[in-house]
């Protein structure tokens, strides 16, 4: 596994703007890493250049400056687009959904990382949700497919909106929809699965090869999420024994946008450098369960 970052770890601050995708790329890349998550969400929620009719322009210079920095996007974050509710804009979120996958293709980024979406007001929620879901990605994985990108779908958590439940928090319900849709993948977010109490080297050797991208963040409460591996409750031995367990071929991507909201700006590139050796910690942690595996 190669380690990453996504661009949303500089996105949520809470006394400053949220800082563009094209500076926090060089901050990353002083700080160490040289694969990069580009979060295509972040930049829906607010005025960003993105969201105008120069979309297409911002995307080359992002790329750009990528390569000038030596800096590769293997994978994407898509616009959160609950597709299966019926008070949404539809036409404003595909069109939105349709630049994601256009300027993951300019970004040369394999895998685009996608929520599933739930229907609620059914009898049959499982039933209802799957044959949604199952449209709804196989016509966006066709979509995909033609600008070199293919979708993954990334495992829900619910605990905090008991008694309702999302579709596809478990790798059982995950699995289900993958093996229905050509081309999709699995994401899985090692946050979630601990939030959920899932015992992850089982639901990662169900995923097995369907596993294509990682989210990895840590969390307090459910709220206080999206934090720095080590400074929450996981149990990151567990977790990276069950990254052992199988075999894996993508990077190891940090999505800590919770992690830095309150630091000064004159100490992020210090901090966001302690999270890249903090990740190659993990790495070597995986590399040692993998030993102990093999005697």
């Amino acid at each position: 596994m190669r380690l990453s970052t996504s661009t949303n770890i500089l996105f949520e601050r809470t006394y400053e703007k949220p800082v563009d995708p094209l500076d926090c790329m060089e901050i990353c890349q002083k700080a160490g890493f040289e694969v990069l998550d580009f979060c295509f969400h972040d930049l829906t929620t607010y005025d960003s250049e993105f969201m105008t009719d120069n979309w297409r322009f911002y995307m080359e210079r992002v790329k750009a400056k990528a390569d000038q920095l030596g800096i590769e996007f293997s994978q994407g974050h898509a616009v959160v687009y609950d597709f299966c509710r019926a008070d949404v804009d539809h036409a404003r979120f595909e069109t939105i959904l349709k630049k994601c996958v256009e300027g993951a293709g300019i970004l040369g980024i394999k895998w685009l990382v996608m929520h599933p979406s739930t229907v609620a007001d059914t009898a049959e929620p499982f039933k209802d949700s799957r044959r949604e879901n199952i449209k709804f990605f196989t016509k966006w994985c066709a979509f995909a497919k033609e600008h070199g990108v293919d979708i993954a779908i990334e495992n829900m958590w619910d605990c905090h909106i008991t008694p309702f439940r999302l579709y596809c928090t478990t790798a059982e319900e995950m699995v289900d929809l993958i093996d229905a849709v050509p081309g999709l993948g699995a994401c899985w977010d090692a946050e979630h699965g601990a939030i959920m109490q899932q015992n992850q080297a089982k639901a990662l050797q169900l995923l097995g090869k369907r596993l294509k991208a990682t989210h990895i963040s840590d969390y307090t409460n459910n709220q206080d999420i999206h934090l720095l591996p080590y400074l929450g409750k996981t149990d990151w031995d567990d977790v990276m024994a069950a990254f052992a367990s199988i075999d894996y071929e993508g990077d190891f991507d940090l999505e800590i946008h919770r992690y830095l909201t309150k630091m000064p700006m004159e100490n992020v590139e210090t901090a966001i450098r302690l999270s890249y050796e903090i990740g190659q910690g993990l790495l070597q942690l995986h590399q040692e369960k993998k030993g102990t595996n093999k005697a």
